[in-house]
């Protein structure tokens, strides 16, 4: 990942671009180092390094990260997921797409960076109870163990490493910080983000049919 965001920096200073919107991650703003954030916090630095004007965006977790737990919401009551104790003001991607829209088409975002976020915090509990509701399921959350989810993903085929990567960004919600909405989204776009039911509204049919995508 580090030498394509290299190789990407040195494509658009030949091309004479003029404009980056970058899509970070929301735990470079905080000291994070975990491996996918210390690679994106090196792709931040090779940006703003190449005199091209830029703008970070930087989301928390993703809204989407829930259509992991369809298999589990089709085949019985109970959603496993780890960290109980976590909250996160988490954000739907449809309003990350409108603010890096907005990004590349307006004037105004250069040398920016922006922490996008959803307008509530919710624990691994509390989504599941907004799904419960949306969905028209009798639905309970139970904690996983960090390393049984990793384990999990490599199952499915997924790298060791990246599969461990993945759950340290997934552990920054017992971080303070992570529970916090910011104003990112409504600044930019002139509306608010969207909730977390919003977005659970949208994606009905995946989150009860599985197969379907």
């Amino acid at each position: 990942m580090a030498a394509h965001g290299q190789r990407l920096v040195a494509a658009a200073q030949r091309a004479g671009v003029e404009r980056i919107v970058k899509l970070s991650v929301r735990n470079v703003a905080h000291g994070a180092t975990d491996p996918i954030s210390t690679l994106h916090r090196a792709d931040e630095e090779a940006i703003r390094a190449s005199g091209i004007a830029w703008t970070f965006l930087r989301p928390t977790g993703f809204m989407s990260n829930a259509l992991n737990w369809a298999g589990m919401i089709a085949g019985g009551q109970v959603v496993y997921a780890p960290f109980a104790a976590g909250r996160g003001a988490f954000v739907d991607p449809a309003d990350i797409a409108a603010v890096a829209a907005a990004c590349l088409t307006q004037d105004g975002h250069a040398h920016r960076s922006y922490e996008l976020t959803g307008p509530e915090p919710l624990s691994p509990a509390d989504q599941v109870a907004i799904l419960s509701k949306v969905l028209d399921r009798d639905l309970h959350y139970a904690e996983a163990d960090p390393a049984g989810s990793v384990a999990q993903m490599v199952s499915y085929g997924m790298p060791e490493e990246y599969a461990s990567a993945v759950i340290e960004q997934f552990r920054s919600t017992l971080d303070p910080w992570s529970a916090q909405p910011t104003s990112h989204v409504t600044a930019v776009t002139n509306r608010p983000p969207r909730t977390f039911a919003d977005w659970a509204r949208s994606h009905r049919t995946e989150l009860l049919s599985p197969a379907s995508w």
